[in-house]
Formats: structure tokens, C-alpha cells, sequence
């Protein structure tokens, strides 16, 4: 799984002859938004809801992430009936990858029963659409969107896997998804500012608004901390100012890690508000 937050990966087109395959291009997936999305939701759960059960789940989630970039390598390759060098390397690690997915899912069961599986079944759908149209040439909003939504059905998968009730763990995951769909569109309304396309910045602040709000609504009854709701409005307050005329002026590799610095930061921030219930 990865999205296009960020500029895209290398295309998979023919490769040059006599090249040298690398290991990252292959059994890794190039787009620094795609890491940032992933890992949130995965440390949430984890700092709110430890459990082996729950790292057995996290074990399985990843290794489904990785899995995409070669699977998506292997299934181009084949759909032209070419075989490189890198369709053979592409093959050893979605059998890799596939073999954790297995391995994790298979454990988790065994520790946490059915329970943690779902948020998972639920997001399939999304999932599903988005192999959809990541396999197709170009970049499309419904990758760029439901890929960030159904992966963040692992910190609901965690928490229920570390005793959480179905609906803080659904409150759980209505906070990442509240993080990842603002985030996307601030970072591709940013990159066309920065390069000086035309862009209206209003429409992604309208967004980070009602996720404002949508986080609002979960903090009234206690499904979530009040902190949550504080990291929604930082979340805000970061997009209102990265879309300014006096926002900070940076590379798109530093873009990235300011951004992850940033989700990391929310994500923590939600999770002390647990910690001092």
C-alpha cells in the first residue's frame, strides 16, 4: 500500500538493460507519505493498547503495506508477458511478504481471537478500490484518499486486540482518519504552492475544520481524551499557516519529515491523553 502524498515513486515501466536492480526499488515503497500514514496509525494503537496480540496484528498490517510495491512490480511485468531480473526479485518478496501477512494475522488470532479482524473486513472494501486504481498509469485522488483511510483501521484492529470497546476503538480510528485525509490534501495544496501552481488553500482548511469538529464529537462522550481534540486544532492551525503567505519556506524531503514530525507529535499527543485518564 502507499498513496501519492508525495512525489511518486519511480515508475515501473521496462527497465534499462545491463542495469543493476536496487533492493529498495523493489521490496520497498518510495514515497515518504506513504511511511508517515502507516506508522501513525500503527504507534496510536500500540501506545494506547499494547498487547502481543496487538503486535502480531501490527506484524501483519506491515507487511501487507510492503507488500504492494512488489506485487504491483510482478503484476505489470506479467500483464506484458515480460521477465527481468526484477520480476524475479519482485516474486521472492511478495512470497516474503505474504508469508508474514499469514504468519501475524495467524498469531493474532491465536492471541486475540476474532474480534481485532473487524475493522480490517470493513476497510477491505477501500482497500480493494484502491489496488484498483493504483494499478493504473497516472495518479488518482481515490488512491491518494482510501489508501490512508483503510490502513488507519489498524490502531481500531490494536485497540480492540488490547481489550478497547468497539467504540473507542472506532473513535480510534475516526481521530487517524480525521489526521490522514486533511493531511494529504494539505501536503499536495502545499507542493502546488510551492511550485507556484494555482491552488485555493480554503478548501483544505474547510477540511481540517470538520475533522475538527468530527473529533469534537467523539471527545463529548468521552470516547476520546481531550487531547485529541487539541491535536486536531494544531493539526489546523499547521495547515492555516503552512498555506499562507508566511508559511516556511523548505525542501519536499523536508517537507516530508516536518510532516511526519508533525503526525508523530498528534498521535502522541492522543495517546498521553490515555495514559492520564
Amino acid at each position: 500500500m502507499s498513496t501519492s502524498v508525495f512525489p511518486p515513486e519511480p515508475a515501473t515501466g521496462e527497465p534499462q538493460a545491463g542495469r543493476p536492480i536496487s533492493f529498495k526499488s523493489v521490496a520497498l515503497p518510495a514515497e515518504h507519505g506513504s511511511w508517515s500514514l502507516v506508522s501513525e496509525p500503527i504507534l496510536l494503537g500500540l501506545l494506547v493498547a499494547p498487547s502481543w496480540a496487538g503486535v502480531a496484528l501490527v506484524v501483519a498490517a506491515f507487511a501487507l503495506f510492503l507488500l504492494n510495491r512488489p506485487l504491483k512490480i510482478l503484476w505489470a511485468d506479467s500483464r506484458r508477458g515480460r521477465r527481468y531480473q526484477r520480476t524475479r526479485m519482485a516474486g521472492r518478496f511478495v512470497l516474503i511478504y505474504s508469508g508474514l501477512v499469514i504468519a501475524g494475522a495467524t498469531v493474532a488470532l491465536i492471541l486475540g481471537g476474532w474480534r481485532p479482524f473487524v475493522p480490517f473486513a470493513v476497510a477491505m472494501p477501500l482497500l480493494l478500490i484502491f489496488m484498483y486504481y493504483d494499478q493504473r498509469p497516472g495518479r488518482h485522488w481515490q488512491a491518494e484518499l482510501l489508501a490512508p483511510v483503510a490502513f488507519a483501521s489498524v490502531v481500531a484492529s490494536v485497540a480492540l486486540a488490547g481489550g478497547f470497546t468497539w467504540i473507542v476503538s472506532a473513535a480510534l480510528w475516526g481521530f487517524m482518519i480525521g489526521r490522514a485525509v486533511p493531511a494529504v490534501l494539505f501536503v499536495r495544496a502545499r507542493l502546488r504552492l510551492d511550485k507556484g501552481k494555482p491552488v485555493s488553500p480554503w478548501g483544505v482548511v474547510v477540511v481540517h475544520i470538520l475533522a475538527v469538529g468530527g473529533v469534537a464529537l467523539l471527545v463529548m462522550p468521552s470516547w476520546l481524551p481531550t487531547t485529541a481534540a487539541i491535536a486536531a486544532l494544531f493539526l489546523l492551525s499547521r495547515a492555516i499557516w503552512g498555506l499562507s503567505a508566511y508559511r516556511w519556506r523548505s525542501s519536499v524531503k523536508a517537507l516530508g519529515f516536518m510532516e511526519t514530525g508533525i503526525g508523530i507529535f498528534a498521535v502522541v499527543l492522543v495517546a498521553f491523553g490515555f495514559w492520564i485518564r
